[in-house]
C-alpha cells in the first residue's frame, strides 16, 4: 500500500485482522469517526462495577478501616473475610475504582475517613439567622484554647513560664458584633463577667445560645441570666452548627490575624506537641511570649478593625456590610436596646453563692460562710430566718443579704466580724434596737391575745358559735324490771340524809374567834419548838466539845430537860446524837453530871445485838430499845432487819415486841 510517511510514524506496523477490522467497520458504521475504535467506553463494564455486592464490601471495609485501611489492606480482608478470588479482581482494580470513588463520592468519603469531620460536607442552603431580625435578639456563646503561648508570672515565686489560656466568646447573631475575654480555665466567674461586660455595651439580650458545657451549666451561669429574664437555649452534643455563628467568628479569629503573633503555636495538635516536646522549649520561647494581659489588649483592637470590615457579599451573610453598619440600619429603623439602669447592678448578679441554693441561716453570732462570721445590725430581727447570700471572690470581706435567690429585695450588707477597722460595739448597739422594736412589737400582740383571751374567759360559748341542741322526738316510756325495782328502794334506805346544819351569826363569829386563838397559840408553840431546837443544838456542840453545862441559866436547862421529856423531844435529840448511849449520856451531862466524850456505837451491830436478844428471850435496855426502834424505820435499818429475819412475818413479831410499853429494862 502506498502509505504516507506521517503515517507509517505513528503506525509503524499494522495486523491483517485489524485491516479486516477497519474494512468491516467503514462499510457498516454510519459516521467515520467509528474508525478510530471504542477506547475509553468501557464504563461500567469493569469486573468490580458489575459486581454491586463486590461494591458494598468494599464500602463496608472502608467504613471499619476508615482512613487506617488501604487498598492493599482492603484486598486481603475481601479475599479472607468475604470469600473472594483472586481471579475475581486485581489490586490494581481495587485501587482504581477506590480512586474512583473518592472522587465520585466526597461526601460519603469524608463519613467513612472521619466522620466528626464529614460536617463540612452538610448542606447549609438555609440560614439559622432568618428569624433573627433585631439585634440583641439572640448571642451565642462558646470556650476554646487560643493557640497562642502566654506569659504567666507566679505571685509567689516570681517565675516567669509559658501557659496556654481560654478565650471566651460572644457574638450577636445580628449584626455580627463580638465580644473576647482571656482566661486561664473556662470556668462561671469568666462567663458572667463576659456577659456582664456585652450587656454593658450593648444591652440586655432575649436568648442566649450556648453548648452544654459544665461552666455553662452552672447554678451561678444559671442564675446570672434568670434574674435578668434572659432565655437561654442549649445545642445538641457534637452538633457544632447548631450555634454555627461563634464557630465561625473563632475560626476567622485563629486564622486570619492570630498566626502573626508571636508564640503562634499551630491550629493542629500535632503542631503543639512538637513545640512542648522540645526539652528547653519553655526558655526558648520566653522572649517572644505575650503577656495575658497584652494579649487581652490586642484582641479587643482585634475586635474593633472586626466590627467595621466589610462581612460576606450579596446574598451571604451580611450582603457586604459592617456589624456597625447594621448596627446603625436596626437604630434608623426604630430598635432600641435594654439598657441596664446601674452597671452596678450586673456585680451583683455576678457574685457567688454558697452551697446549692446559696441560702444561709442567720445566727445570733451572724451569717456563717466559708468559716467566717459576717455581721450586720440590720440582722437583728432576722435571727433564726434563711436568707440568700451573694459575695465577690476578690473581696470576701463583705457579703450582700437579700431575702430570696430571685434579688428582689435587698436587706443589707454584712462585714467580716474580724475584719480591720470594724466597731463590733456599733454593730451590736444597733442590732440591739432593731432587736427591741421587734421586741415591742411582739409585746404589744402579747397584749391583745391575753385580752382575748380574757374575753373568750368570760364567755367560752362565744368561740362555739349559734349552737343549739336539737334532740329528735322520740316517744318513751318507763321500763318497768322487778330487780331495778328493787335496787332502787335498797339504795334510797341505804344513802344517808344530808342536811345542812343551822348556825346563826353569833355562833359563826364565836367559832371563828375560837379558830383564831388555836391558830395563834400553834404559832407560838412552832416558835418555842425552833428556838428549844436551836438551844439543844447549842448545848450538844457544847457537850461534844467537853464544855460545862452550868455557863446556861437554869430556866433554859429546866425547859430543855422538860421537852426531852415529851415525844418530840425525844425524836429531835435521836436524830442529832448517833446511839442510845450518847443520847443517855448528854441527858446526864445536862442534869449536871459530868462525862467524857462519848463513844459512837454502830448502829448495824447494836440492832444485831438486840435481835440476837429478842430471839433468845432476854432482857433489853430501854435505852437500846428505842433506839433500835427509831433506827429500823430507816431505809439503812429496814435494809439490815430483812437481812436478819427469816421472813416478813419475823420481822412484823420483832416490831411488836419493839412497840409493846410492857417491856422492862434491866
Amino acid at each position: 500500500m502506498s502509505i504516507p510517511t506521517w503515517v507509517r510514524n505513528c503506525i509503524p506496523t499494522i495486523s491483517r485482522s485489524t485491516l479486516r477490522v477497519k474494512e468491516r467497520c467503514r462499510r457498516t458504521a454510519k459516521q467515520l469517526k467509528a474508525l478510530g475504535g471504542n477506547y475509553g467506553n468501557r464504563k461500567g463494564k469493569g469486573k468490580i462495577d458489575a459486581n454491586p455486592a463486590l461494591q458494598q464490601a468494599i464500602e463496608t471495609c472502608l467504613a471499619a478501616g476508615g482512613k487506617h485501611w488501604g487498598a492493599s489492606q482492603i484486598y486481603h480482608i475481601l479475599l479472607l473475610e468475604f470469600g473472594y478470588k483472586p481471579e475475581d479482581f486485581s489490586l490494581g482494580q481495587l485501587r482504581a475504582w477506590i480512586h474512583k470513588f473518592r472522587i465520585g463520592n466526597p461526601q460519603k468519603w469524608a463519613m467513612y475517613m472521619d466522620a466528626s469531620r464529614a460536617k463540612s460536607t452538610t448542606p447549609a442552603f438555609g440560614s439559622r439567622s432568618q428569624s433573627v431580625v433585631r439585634p440583641n435578639q439572640v448571642w451565642e456563646m462558646d470556650s476554646f484554647w487560643n493557640d497562642i503561648v502566654l506569659k504567666y508570672k507566679c505571685p509567689l515565686t516570681e517565675t516567669v513560664t509559658a501557659k496556654r489560656y481560654s478565650l471566651i466568646g460572644c457574638i450577636d447573631l445580628l449584626t455580627r458584633r463580638a465580644l473576647l475575654l482571656l482566661s486561664d480555665t473556662s470556668k462561671a466567674e469568666a462567663i458572667c463577667q463576659l456577659l456582664a461586660t456585652a450587656m454593658t455595651k450593648w444591652g440586655v439580650p432575649e436568648e442566649v445560645r450556648t453548648d452544654r458545657g459544665k461552666e455553662y451549666l452552672s447554678r451561678r451561669v444559671k442564675r446570672f441570666l434568670e434574674n435578668l429574664g434572659v432565655k437561654t437555649s442549649r445545642c445538641l452534643p457534637k452538633h457544632p452548627e447548631q450555634k454555627a455563628f461563634i464557630e465561625r467568628f473563632i475560626h476567622t479569629f485563629q486564622h486570619r490575624d492570630l498566626p502573626k503573633l508571636p508564640g503562634f503555636v499551630g491550629h493542629s495538635v500535632s503542631d503543639r506537641q512538637a513545640l512542648r516536646s522540645h526539652p528547653d522549649w519553655n526558655e526558648r520561647a520566653i522572649e517572644i511570649f505575650m503577656s495575658p494581659e497584652e494579649f487581652q489588649t490586642w484582641a479587643e483592637a482585634w475586635i474593633v478593625a472586626y466590627e467595621q470590615r466589610a462581612h460576606g457579599r450579596a446574598g451571604i451573610g451580611l450582603e457586604g456590610k459592617s456589624p456597625l453598619e447594621v448596627l446603625i440600619d436596626a437604630i434608623a429603623q426604630g430598635w432600641q436596646k435594654q439598657q441596664i439602669r446601674n452597671p452596678r447592678e450586673l456585680d451583683f448578679l455576678m457574685m457567688a453563692a454558697p452551697s446549692k441554693d446559696g441560702m444561709r441561716r442567720v445566727g445570733r453570732q451572724g451569717i456563717s460562710l466559708n468559716g467566717r462570721l459576717y455581721v450586720a445590725g440590720e440582722l437583728g430581727d432576722w435571727i433564726g430566718r434563711r436568707v440568700y447570700v451573694c459575695f465577690s471572690p476578690q473581696a470576701p470581706i463583705r457579703i450582700y443579704v437579700y431575702t430570696s435567690a430571685d434579688l428582689q429585695e435587698y436587706i443589707c450588707e454584712a462585714i467580716w466580724r474580724e475584719a480591720e477597722q470594724i466597731n463590733l460595739a456599733q454593730f451590736a448597739r444597733q442590732a440591739q434596737l432593731v432587736y427591741k422594736l421587734l421586741n415591742q412589737e411582739v409585746k404589744q400582740s402579747r397584749q391583745r391575745g391575753q385580752a382575748l383571751l380574757r374575753k373568750i374567759a368570760k364567755d367560752p360559748m362565744s368561740i362555739l358559735g349559734q349552737v343549739q341542741e336539737i334532740l329528735p322526738l322520740v316517744q318513751s316510756h318507763l321500763y318497768d324490771y322487778p330487780a331495778l325495782s328493787a335496787i332502787a328502794q335498797a339504795m334510797a334506805t341505804t344513802e344517808p340524809q344530808k342536811t345542812l346544819p343551822q348556825m346563826s351569826s353569833k355562833q359563826y363569829e364565836a367559832e371563828l374567834i375560837q379558830l383564831e386563838a388555836d391558830e395563834a397559840e400553834r404559832l407560838a408553840r412552832q416558835q418555842q419548838a425552833i428556838a428549844l431546837h436551836r438551844q439543844l443544838e447549842t448545848l450538844l456542840e457544847v457537850w461534844q466539845a467537853g464544855g460545862n453545862c452550868t455557863e446556861n441559866s437554869t430556866q433554859i436547862l429546866t425547859d430543855l430537860t422538860c421537852y426531852l421529856d415529851t415525844a418530840e423531844g425525844k425524836g429531835y435529840l435521836a436524830a442529832l446524837t448517833d446511839s442510845i448511849q450518847e443520847e443517855q449520856r448528854f441527858c446526864s451531862w445536862l442534869a449536871g453530871g459530868r462525862s467524857d466524850r462519848p463513844i459512837a456505837i454502830e448502829p448495824n451491830q447494836l440492832l444485831q445485838a438486840v435481835f440476837q436478844q429478842w430471839k433468845q428471850g432476854l432482857e433489853v435496855l430501854l435505852s437500846e430499845r428505842e433506839f433500835v426502834a427509831h433506827y429500823i424505820q430507816l431505809p439503812a435499818g429496814k435494809g439490815t432487819l430483812s437481812a436478819l429475819a427469816e421472813d416478813r412475818q419475823e420481822q412484823q413479831d420483832f416490831y411488836q415486841w419493839l412497840s409493846q410499853p410492857e417491856i422492862a429494862a434491866t
